[in-house]
């Protein structure tokens, strides 16, 4: 086949961090390019991304090769494959690497005998995807909480994340009824290429194809039900509004006067139209004091991990956000002023 380099590395890139380094099949160390399409697959994730000019082609690129064909000139390329070996030519560069039979190349199947589907506009997915994962734990001792909640109800389609100290939730306008837990890994990759019109979403028990013109998303589903999320979101009765920018900033200078392995709790005073930040340990006495645009009717001081505050500060993209607080042992709920995203914070005790 004969490609243009620049889009050839281009999809490479896109699709690498699929392939598992550790997979026991070597085959799926590398990409297969097949009849149109390249694809990058492990045991639970497969990704196809439509690639002009690979038409009646069957061969896989080899990792090594990888890096190779990202650092060749501008240009065409042409990429043989055949005897199980891939051949790289452009102008005066000629090499061949060794690569696995593509019958070894065993992916997970992307397609769906299922006739439940939607379809969401791309770039809807990707922010509320964006506003979510954030919350989604890197390792997690229950399944469940590993994955992201996409469900389907009351013409709202919900995206919720959580990790037993925090929950993210977002929506976009849809009508359906489904309910679906993705692994972090396949909405990591949704948010990572480049999707654009609109994704369809089909699924049945045992897994999801989110799909475009250009990319194809196959995940197994987690099994399991996922957690009752909504008795959480309880308004508290002291609700004022911040401008989320500068309570950020504010928060992260707090945390700057700790140590990294420091465990010391920032902690708030939510007092008529101020709230006053402290961070207090072994090397630092820190205060600050900002204006909020909400005058509260009574006082509360409460206190929270300040990494978890200001990661789910930076999810959101509005100007001011509004905080809900109970008392200081109930969670703290924020909300966007522009949109229904919503993150709950659990707090931590606090000397006093």
């Amino acid at each position: 086949m004969k490609i243009d380099k620049n889009e050839l590395s281009k999809k490479i890139g896109q699709l690498k961090s699929v392939v598992s380094k550790t997979i026991t099949n070597e085959a799926l160390k590398g990409i297969l390019v097949e009849n149109g399409y390249l694809i990058a697959s492990n045991t639970e994730l497969t990704v196809k991304a439509k690639i002009e000019g690979t038409e009646g082609e069957k061969f896989i690129i080899p990792a090594k090769a990888f890096e190779l064909i990202s650092n060749l000139p501008a240009g065409e390329v042409s990429i043989i494959g055949a005897n199980n070996e891939v051949t790289i030519q452009m102008g005066k560069i000629n090499n061949k690497f060794k690569t696995n039979p593509v019958e070894n190349f065993t992916y997970t199947r992307t397609s769906i005998e299922s006739a439940n589907e939607a379809s969401v506009p791309a770039e809807k997915l990707k922010a509320a995807i964006a506003h979510v994962i954030y919350a989604i734990p890197a390792t997690a001792g229950n399944a469940v909480m590993a994955g992201m909640n996409i469900s389907c109800s009351d013409g709202k389609m919900n995206f919720v994340g959580l990790d037993g100290h925090r929950i993210a939730w977002d929506c976009i306008d849809y009508d359906n009824k489904f309910d679906l837990i993705i692994p972090k890994a396949a909405v990591e990759k949704i948010l990572q290429l480049d999707l654009q019109g609109n994704v369809s979403i089909a699924f049945d028990t045992l897994g999801a194809v989110f799909e475009t013109e250009e990319f194809e998303v196959y995940t197994r589903l987690i099994q399991g039900e996922y957690f009752k999320y909504n008795s959480m979101f309880s308004e508290g009765s002291i609700i004022t509004v911040v401008d989320r920018k500068e309570f950020l900033e504010s928060i992260n200078r707090a945390k700057l006067c700790g140590a990294m392995e420091d465990k010391s709790p920032v902690v708030l005073t939510v007092s008529g139209s101020t709230i006053h930040i402290e961070y207090k340990n072994a090397q630092a006495d820190y205060e600050e004091e900002i204006v909020t645009q909400m005058e509260v009717d009574k006082s509360v001081k409460i206190g929270f991990n300040p990494n978890l505050l200001i990661e789910s500060l930076k999810a959101f993209e509005c100007e001011n956000v509004s905080l809900a607080f109970e008392n200081g042992k109930r969670p703290a709920i924020i909300r966007a002023e522009d949109s229904d995203m919503t993150a709950l914070v659990l707090p931590c005790s606090v000397k006093e």
